[in-house]
């Protein structure tokens, strides 16, 4: 599998900062624990590439090909049926990863953990903005379906383009967090997922580096309930994780992103790497 950086930042948000995630959660990555617990087994065994990282154009209203750097950068991986996590970076990247997989998956459907929807046409006049991110990625996928987890924060005009168009987009809405059934979840999706994980999909209280902060989160066992069943339950084809943006001085939630990273990885290849049943 490969860790594909990718340290763009479009502009927007609370908190600058996201092209240094990349740089940060690799850092950290260093002082991640080989071993996993709850596998009972050291998940780096299957094999950990690192890319070089891909440099994006400035992406705007006018670009022809957006994000096509990182779409270029992951079919090789995605052809050759290996799993590739993009680490961000500004969300807005997500686009790009999903249409790495679009040729090779016409069924691709989206799970996006994140505090927002992400469904605006368009935010303060660009096409492409990290808001706009899940309406650019519905437009993408040949048959469009993506389930959003643990959303929080959503506009009128999100909410009036869903009423007018009736996208197949679920919605699981962070303050049902405690009635949620992760199985429940998982079902609305089909054979093969593209997993987007937005750090701010965690509560700020274990998260506060970000760009768009977000109170009444997912804590960290929700999170890995629902990322466990996606892979074991699905097949995942590729995933991302962004919107670290690292405060000077502070370094736990760096660890969060890249231990994240390394459960992710423990939970996709668990199979492979000879975990039972029993520890899944």
């Amino acid at each position: 599998m490969a860790i594909v950086p990718v340290p763009y930042e479009g502009g927007g948000g609370v908190h600058s900062g996201g092209k240094d995630g990349p740089r940060a959660i690799l850092e950290a990555s260093q002082h991640v624990e080989l071993f996993d617990d709850e596998l009972w087994t050291e998940p780096f065994k299957i094999g950990i590439h690192t890319a070089d990282a891909v440099k994006i154009q400035a992406v705007d209203n006018q670009s022809k090909n957006p994000y096509g750097e990182l779409v270029e950068a992951i079919k090789p991986f995605i052809d050759g049926n290996k799993f590739p996590i993009i680490i961000g970076g500004e969300h807005s990247i997500s686009l790009g990863g999903v249409k790495g997989c679009i040729d090779k998956f016409a069924d691709l459907s989206v799970l996006q953990i994140n505090a927002h929807c992400d469904l605006r046409a368009s935010y303060e006049g660009k096409d492409f903005s990290h808001a706009s991110t899940g309406h650019q990625i519905y437009k993408a996928l040949p048959r469009p379906l993506i389930t959003q987890v643990g959303v929080r924060n959503i506009s009128w005009e999100e909410v009036a383009w869903m009423e007018e168009e009736e996208p197949d987009i679920n919605i699981f809405w962070a303050r049902n967090q405690n009635k949620w059934d992760c199985n429940e979840i998982i079902n609305t999706l089909s054979e093969n997922i593209y997993l987007s994980i937005n750090v701010n999909a965690f509560d700020c209280s274990i998260m506060p580096a970000t760009a768009n902060p977000e109170p009444g989160g997912i804590d960290w066992y929700q999170m890995m309930e629902l990322i466990k069943l996606a892979c074991v339950r699905k097949n995942v084809v590729c995933a991302d994780v962004t919107d670290l943006s690292p405060i000077k001085g502070m370094v736990a939630p760096n660890f969060v992103a890249a231990k994240l990273i390394y459960k992710l990885i423990g939970y996709r290849f668990a199979l492979d790497l000879g975990v039972t049943k029993k520890y899944l």
